[in-house]
């Protein structure tokens, strides 16, 4: 499963991208949601990269997101891993986080590795703790 954090606001950003994230449920700066690996998924995570951060999660870490907002995290999770949404579960799409204690290590605008915005392969894990 895949989580996704809106790194920027809505500031100079096009309609188009911006329908985007509201179909990804990431309306706010901060908000994170965990998806399934689909490949619909992948493609709009691709198209909004600029302004999300997104990565493989470790099921540990997105159960301390589920269970700090809502009662049903087991059942969430086996659903997610079956490829189903959140909405399917009956639980709320987004989880409202805190800035990363200690900021960011790099730039939110430039691409993963040299700065914080788009895929990771790791250390999705590391930022998420650090927002919970």
């Amino acid at each position: 499963m895949y989580a996704a954090v809106r790194l920027r606001g809505k500031v100079g950003i096009r309609d188009e991208l911006e329908d985007t994230l509201k179909m990804l449920n990431l309306k706010k700066k901060f908000n994170c949601t965990l998806l399934p690996e689909t490949e619909d998924y992948e493609g709009m995570l691709q198209k909004v990269s600029e302004f999300v951060t997104w990565g493989q999660v470790d099921e540990e870490v997105a159960k301390k997101i589920l269970e700090k907002n809502s009662d049903k995290a087991d059942e969430a999770l086996k659903a997610l891993d079956e490829g189903k949404s959140l909405s399917r579960v009956g639980i709320k799409r987004s989880f409202s986080l805190a800035p990363p204690s200690g900021g960011f290590n790099k730039s939110t605008k430039k691409p993963y590795p040299k700065g914080e915005a788009g895929k990771r392969e790791d250390g999705i894990d590391d930022l998420l703790k650090r927002m919970i």
